[in-house]
């Protein structure tokens, strides 16, 4: 299983992946975690990934303010699924497990694209033609 983390930046060249290829995988804010990420709101131990045969479980390490997925905080631990997005203080990744490009195909959504709203006034598959 081939598991990375895709940070989204402002821009597209903003954007950067991290594979995750220990068994065990910390996130934190201390010199020994294996992604460091050197913000206020990240405790020194946050979470931690294991990777097993069948999935990848996230724990949080009781951080301060909270490891999110799918904007739900994690108390213990959860299983993570491609396209969940994680939240480590004020840092957000994507969770892909090998297998984005099947959820989202080249000609479908993409996850890393912003959704725009348009306005009642352009019209739409509901919206009468002005």
């Amino acid at each position: 299983m081939k598991v990375r983390l895709i940070e989204r930046g402002a821009k597209i060249e903003d954007m950067r992946e991290i594979p995750v290829e220990e068994s065990e995988f910390l996130i934190g804010r201390g010199p020994d975690c294996d992604l460091r990420l050197p913000v206020a709101s990240v405790s020194r131990h946050h979470c931690l990934l294991h990777l097993e045969k069948d999935g990848v479980r996230l724990t949080d390490l009781g951080s301060a303010n909270g490891t999110f997925v799918n904007g739900q905080r994690v108390r213990s631990q959860t299983t993570l699924q491609s396209g969940d997005l994680l939240g480590v203080g004020a840092c957000q990744f994507v969770v892909d497990l090998g297998d984005l490009e099947k959820l989202w195909p080249a000609e479908g959504p993409n996850p890393m694209t912003t959704t725009l709203k348009l306005p009642p006034n352009l019209g739409g598959p509901n919206q009468p033609e002005v």
